[in-house]
C-alpha cells in the first residue's frame, strides 16, 4: 500500500514539476529585462505589465489544470483569472496615469501574495510537502505589494526596477521549487524501487 502511494505521488510530481519552472523562467526573463533596461514610457510599462500578467495568468491556469484534483488547486485558477483580468485592463487602458498603473501593479502583487499564502495553508493542511515554496512566493509577493502601496513612487523607472526585482526574486523561488519537486519525485521513485 505504501509503495502504491509513493508511486502515485511520484507520478503526480513528475507530471507537474515543470509548471512552476516555466512560470519562474517567465518571471526571471521579465525581471532581468526590466532591471537591465528601465523603461521610459508609461505606455511601454503598461504593455509590459499587461502582457506579463496575461502570460502569468495563463501559466497559473495551466498549473490549475495539472493539479485540479488536488486540494487547494482552485487558488491557482483564481490567481490565473485575476492575472489575466488585470493584464487585459492594463493593455486596453493605455492612457492611464503613472499612479493608476503603479497602484494596479501593487494591487496585483499584493493579491497574488494573499492567494499564494492561502494556497500554502491549504497545501499544508493536505500535507503537501511543497507548501513552503508556495508560502515563500506568497510572502515575497505580499511584502513587496505592501512596500509598493506604502511607498508610492511617481517615477516610471523606479516602478520598473522595483517590479523587475520582484519578478526576479519570484522567478528564482518558482524555478527552485519546480526543480525541488522534480528531485522529490526522483527520490520517491528510488524509494519505491527498494
Amino acid at each position: 500500500m505504501s509503495d502504491d502511494l509513493t508511486a502515485e505521488a511520484s507520478t503526480a510530481l513528475r507530471r507537474i514539476w515543470w509548471l512552476p519552472v516555466v512560470r519562474g523562467v517567465v518571471l526571471l526573463i521579465l525581471g532581468l529585462f526590466m532591471l537591465a533596461q528601465p523603461l521610459a514610457g508609461v505606455g511601454v510599462l503598461t504593455w509590459v505589465f499587461g502582457i506579463f500578467a496575461i502570460i502569468d495568468g495563463l501559466v497559473a491556469i495551466g498549473q490549475w489544470l495539472g493539479n485540479r484534483k488536488e486540494p487547494g488547486s482552485g487558488w491557482w485558477l483564481a490567481s490565473g483569472l485575476m492575472g489575466i483580468a488585470l493584464g487585459v485592463v492594463a493593455v486596453v487602458w493605455t492612457e492611464a496615469s503613472v499612479a493608476v498603473i503603479f497602484y494596479l501593479i501593487a494591487l496585483w502583487v499584493l493579491l497574488l501574495g494573499v492567494l499564494a499564502i492561502i494556497a500554502a495553508v491549504v497545501l499544508y493542511r493536505s500535507r503537501d510537502i511543497g507548501w513552503y515554496w508556495v508560502l515563500t512566493f506568497g510572502l515575497v509577493s505580499f511584502l513587496f505589494g505592501l512596500l509598493l502601496i506604502m511607498n508610492p513612487q511617481t517615477s516610471v523607472s523606479v516602478i520598473v526596477v522595483l517590479l523587475g526585482l520582484f519578478a526576479f526574486v519570484g522567478g528564482v523561488v518558482l524555478v527552485v521549487s519546480g526543480f525541488a519537486t522534480r528531485q522529490l519525485a526522483k527520490q520517491l521513485d528510488s524509494l519505491s524501487a527498494l
